[in-house]
């Protein structure tokens, strides 16, 4: 599967490179960690669950968990789709 650079998949990558995408515990599942994107946290919004499209991006080679276990970060080929989709 090949996935296409949408504006919603381009807006999380962008978030991804921000450092604004985290695995954390997920109240609503007994602790279990969950991804979370916390770029709306700032102004009082709650943070959206994005497993989901992380799967996707973690299909494609995109993204990885770093060695902290918590922060997503864009691999190689990530940053090259947000910088294509971005000029």
């Amino acid at each position: 599967m090949s996935l296409h650079p949408t504006k919603t998949r381009v807006a999380l990558l962008a978030a991804v490179e921000r450092g604004d995408v985290l695995d954390l515990p997920d109240p609503d599942n007994d602790g279990h960690t969950a991804t979370f994107d916390l770029t709306d946290a700032e102004i009082g919004m709650p943070a959206r669950r994005v497993n989901a499209r992380v799967d996707e991006f973690v299909r494609e080679g995109w993204v990885r968990l770093s060695v902290d276990h918590m922060t997503w970060v864009l691999t190689a080929a990530g940053l090259d789709v947000l910088n294509e989709a971005t000029r």
